[in-house]
């Protein structure tokens, strides 16, 4: 079964930057499925596959779908991870991506200068000013 969401996630990928969003959403949705059902509990393979779906739910207009989406791969992330990690400031500038498209800038804000902030923490930068 994690061959057929492996793939499942590939085509998504493929049909999304195709522009093929309808499609690109079922096939994130079977991944989806197939990684819960094959995890007990939070996993890193059930937060992509959430972060994924959320991504494309943007790309259609769907953005509190997106929301709903990148808000649950974000909290298992830090469940699985902690604070500081990579994937939860990538996730943090995805939630923000969704607020700026809806207009909600001062709540995008610290999104991004949180993500920014574990960016730098974990990542270094040569530009810290």
């Amino acid at each position: 079964h994690m061959f057929v969401a492996h793939v499942s996630t590939s085509l998504g990928e493929v049909y999304a930057r195709q522009g093929r969003l309808e499609e690109a959403v079922r096939m994130h949705k079977l991944a989806l499925r197939v990684y819960r059902r094959a995890s007990e509990g939070d996993s890193a393979e059930v937060a992509v596959a959430l972060s994924d779906l959320g991504s494309v739910l943007r790309l259609q207009g769907l953005h509190d779908r997106a929301m709903e989406r990148l808000e649950e791969a974000y909290e298992m992330f830090r469940r699985l991870y902690g604070d500081d990690h990579e994937h939860v400031a990538s996730l943090l500038n995805g939630m923000a991506l969704v607020l700026r498209y809806q207009g909600r800038l001062a709540e995008a804000l610290p999104m991004l200068e949180k993500a920014l902030d574990i960016a730098r923490r974990t990542q270094g930068s040569d530009h810290d000013n």
